[in-house]
């Protein structure tokens, strides 16, 4: 009877456990049906080295999916198509852009995609397993792409470089370098010597050249001075010298007028004239001696009176008492 009533209870228990592995399957089944998933195409020219299924995809920085699918472009087989399942609300944008970025120095890439314009539209979600609709995200040459593409031109470039020539060359020049290096060491004291040297001329030149700049300031002080007197010159030619060269044309206007006038003067009057230069001369002649003869009479008159102005006025009484003296005595 306890026998029984064992078997009874473990039946149950592994019943109820299939149970719940049932429930937990469907729960699970529910919640990735419930999440929506995009899926988008995404060609990569060239290699797509480090990257693999599972890979992470990621959102301006921010892993939204995983690499699905990793084909070969059967229309183009230079291409690289993969298939990335993101979530479906990720904006990804009609010019948002899919670049391979390296993980660190893992050598592990990752799907990096930008955001895109704010005025493009988002890519559309696509249902279903068929890999033709899904939308496609554009690509561009990464940085790990281009140094995957460049690598092998490198390698090419620098076996040339490293070529036993070359190699024989950089060899030769390190030993003119040693034996350069021991020279200088050899000749450090003329070297000192010359580098004082330097730096006097060096002292001395810049000397001159302050000096020769003051020159030049000096210069320009000069010009600036010359160019306001030149200035000034052709100021005072073209207002004071006009304003002259017009009293000029007036007063020779004036003097034209006299002329005119003392012409027509001389015209009328020619026939006085003629008498005039000829008897007026000799009378003006004889005026001019009896003037002077009259002259020197009021001159003597003058100093006369300037003399004895009383023997002038009354007489000389002294004269007439002396005459009158002298009779007596007689």
């Amino acid at each position: 009877m306890e026998t029984r009533a064992h078997h009874l209870l473990i039946g149950s228990f592994m019943l109820a456990f299939l149970v719940l592995i049932v429930a937990f399957v469907l729960w699970l089944g529910k919640t990735e049906v419930d999440r929506e998933v995009a899926r988008y195409n995404i060609y990569f020219s060239g290699s797509v080295a480090g990257l693999g299924v599972g890979g992470d995809v990621r959102f301006n920085g921010i892993k939204v999916g995983s690499v699905s699918q990793i084909l070969i472009d059967r229309q183009d087989t230079s291409r690289v198509r993969v298939i990335a399942e993101v979530a479906g609300d990720t904006p990804i944008r009609e010019d948002s852009e899919a670049t391979l970025q390296l993980q660190g120095i893992t050598g592990v890439s990752f799907v990096q995609i930008t955001p895109g314009s704010r005025e493009a539209a988002i890519l559309p979600v696509v249902a279903g397993r068929d890999m033709s609709k899904y939308p496609t995200i554009r690509s561009r040459t990464s940085a790990i792409e281009a140094l995957f593409e460049a690598a092998p031109d490198l390698v090419t470039r620098a076996a040339q470089v490293l070529s036993d020539e070359n190699l024989q060359n950089l060899g030769g020049f390190i030993a003119d370098l040693r034996s350069l290096s021991q020279t200088l060491v050899q000749r450090q004291d003329a070297i000192a010597g010359a580098v004082d040297s330097f730096a006097k001329t060096s002292t001395d030149i810049a000397k001159a050249a302050a000096a020769a700049e003051q020159i030049a300031a000096k210069l320009d002080r000069v010009m600036d001075q010359a160019e306001g007197t030149l200035r000034n010159a052709n100021q005072l030619l073209q207002v004071d010298g006009a304003a002259a060269a017009q009293d000029a044309r007036k007063a020779m206007a004036q003097l034209n007028e006299l002329l005119t006038a003392l012409n027509v003067v001389i015209d009328e009057n020619r026939v006085p004239l003629n008498a005039m230069t000829t008897d007026g001369f000799g009378e003006f002649r004889r005026l001019m001696a009896e003037t002077r003869i009259l002259v020197s009479s009021l001159a003597r008159v003058a100093q006369r009176l300037e003399d004895n102005p009383s023997a002038v006025l009354f007489g000389n009484r002294d004269a007439e008492y002396r005459n009158e003296g002298g009779s007596g005595r007689r």
